[in-house]
């Protein structure tokens, strides 16, 4: 099962293996550490996030800690975010995330997504019907964003299996806002640990993605950043 899973796997394990990674929130001293030491012990899901401010990221970040409980406890796995700067990583945790985020600063999870070059997107997307989809179903959610820091590098989704097991399931971001859905990455898991999800448990978790919005509506920073993106409007 594992076989047909890594056969469709675009990324190379070599290359997001021994990234360098910096845990600075939270903590008394920044330290660094290789990558593999995330999951060493523990499959994990890494998710690559283009911008801490923007609203698509933070979107994506409420939707899986939606899904914690069933990720850490029921199927025994870690599930962390990684960013490219640290500018505003602390109100992405604390409001969005309320897990680990790991500072990438020579960007090697980025890079592994296009084979060891950056993949990036320009203003241009927003002439694809692909965005105004997600667009839209981003203002439904309520989950606001800004525009500070740099939000042309892309981003995405691993599923890594414990040890040097390899990646089992990505998810390459090539339109902004082109988030994985919660039930493929729940069913990937399962595969990963061989822990049986009921079809009950992954369409809830699909159906809790797409109803996000009744929980962010009333959130303060999305209030907040809708106030700053129009004072810099």
């Amino acid at each position: 099962m594992l076989m047909s899973i890594s056969s469709r796997i675009k990324t190379k394990y070599s290359d997001i293996r021994d990234v360098t990674l910096v845990d600075f929130l939270d903590v008394s001293t920044e330290t660094s550490f290789p990558s593999y030491e995330l999951w060493k012990y523990q499959p994990t899901i890494i998710i690559v996030i283009r911008r801490p401010g923007c609203q698509f990221c933070r979107e994506e970040a409420k939707i899986f800690h939606e899904n914690r409980q069933i990720i850490e406890e029921n199927l025994g796995m870690k599930i962390v975010c990684i960013v490219h700067e640290k500018e505003g990583s602390d109100i992405f945790q604390k409001e969005f995330w309320h897990g680990k985020v790991y500072f990438d600063p020579e960007k090697g999870f980025y890079k592994a997504f296009g084979g060891g070059r950056m993949r990036t997107g320009s203003w241009e997307q927003m002439l694809r019907p692909t965005f105004w989809r997600n667009l839209v179903r981003n203002k439904r959610s309520g989950v606001k964003g800004n525009f500070v820091g740099d939000g042309h590098i892309l981003g995405g989704l691993f599923v890594v299996q414990s040890n040097d097991g390899g990646i089992a399931y990505e998810h390459i971001e090539r339109v902004w806002g082109d988030i994985t859905h919660a039930d493929k990455v729940l069913e990937a898991c399962s595969r990963v640990t061989g822990v049986q999800l009921s079809k009950d448990t992954v369409s809830k978790a699909q159906q809790d993605h797409d109803k996000l919005y009744n929980k962010m509506q009333q959130s303060s920073y999305a209030k907040g950043d809708q106030d700053q993106n129009k004072a810099r409007e």
